[in-house]
């Protein structure tokens, strides 16, 4: 083949791939083109309907705002009826308070004077000497002996025939403090009665320490120089004494729950008033009763 002939060939080969590269580049532009036709309808198709949960979404969004507002009254009203609540318990009377209570839920009154109280059932030793209208708790009974707490550290025994299990309030309390104010004179503590059931260290606060004191099994006795005594029990204030006092005025109370030679018992709805002799005159006790 000569040199021309080649050239020609040549040429006509190199036409012939060129024309194959442009169906080639035609095929892949064609299959491009459907390829992106498939995906958009595609894509649309899920738009119209696989997609229809996030439609749903963001129709029910305003939904949940509503639903937040709908509720909105609902808290008010519960707001309102708590109110209700509040006022009505405001309008309702307050209980009793615990200390219109008896602190005592079982009680014993002593019936006479120097009762003697003893350190077990079997008398075997007196422990102290119970004084006229003293209240103590009841721990039990048995065999014609009452055991009592004295105290938060001492318990003693004392015979059924020198207690009561029950005293009646004979007098109003109104009405002892208003004989305390005419037989004292001179008193020298303002309403003495907001001091009983009270620690020593309140009517101190007001009045100064007593100094002087005695003590027994039970209480201590703290004296003051301007006539009277405090009688201290686990430091509560018990009962005032007075001395010098004048048992004229008593008999306005009418009768007295007890009455001897040697004490005499008034009964008030929580106060008792008690006269003793001593030296010669008499001393007035105002206690308070825990068992009322």
């Amino acid at each position: 083949m000569s040199q021309n002939e080649q050239q020609t060939e040549q040429e006509r080969l190199s036409r012939k791939e060129r024309r194959k590269q442009k169906r080639n580049r035609r095929s892949v532009a064609l299959g491009g083109i459907l390829a992106t036709v498939l995906i958009v309808g595609g894509w649309g198709y899920m738009v119209s309907t696989n997609d229809a949960s996030q439609a749903t979404s963001t129709v029910e969004s305003p939904k949940s705002v509503d639903g937040e507002k709908e509720k909105e009254p609902k808290t008010e009203k519960s707001a309102s009826a708590d109110q209700k609540k509040t006022d009505q318990k405001k309008k309702e009377p307050k209980a009793k308070k615990k200390a219109d209570k008896p602190e005592i839920s079982q009680a014993a009154w002593v019936t006479r004077p120097f009762a003697d109280v003893y350190q077990d059932a079997n008398r075997s030793s007196v422990i102290y000497k119970a004084d006229l209208g003293d209240v103590y708790e009841i721990l039990d009974a048995e065999n014609g002996m009452v055991h009592l707490k004295l105290s938060d550290a001492v318990e003693g025994y004392i015979p059924e025939t020198d207690v009561r299990m029950d005293v009646p309030s004979d007098v109003k309390d109104k009405t002892l403090l208003a004989t305390l104010q005419q037989v004292v004179a001179n008193q020298p503590i303002e309403k003495p009665e907001q001091y009983l059931g009270q620690p020593l260290e309140k009517f101190e606060a007001k009045y100064g320490a007593l100094g002087n004191t005695q003590k027994d099994a039970v209480n201590t006795y703290h004296f003051s120089n301007a006539g009277y005594l405090l009688v201290v029990s686990d430091g509560i204030i018990e009962a005032i004494d007075w001395t010098n006092a004048s048992a004229s005025g008593l008999s306005a109370l009418g009768e007295p729950v007890v009455e001897t030679s040697y004490g005499t018992w008034y009964q008030g709805e929580k106060l008792q008033l008690k006269a003793f002799p001593d030296n010669g005159s008499t001393r007035l006790r105002l206690a308070r009763d825990p068992g009322k």
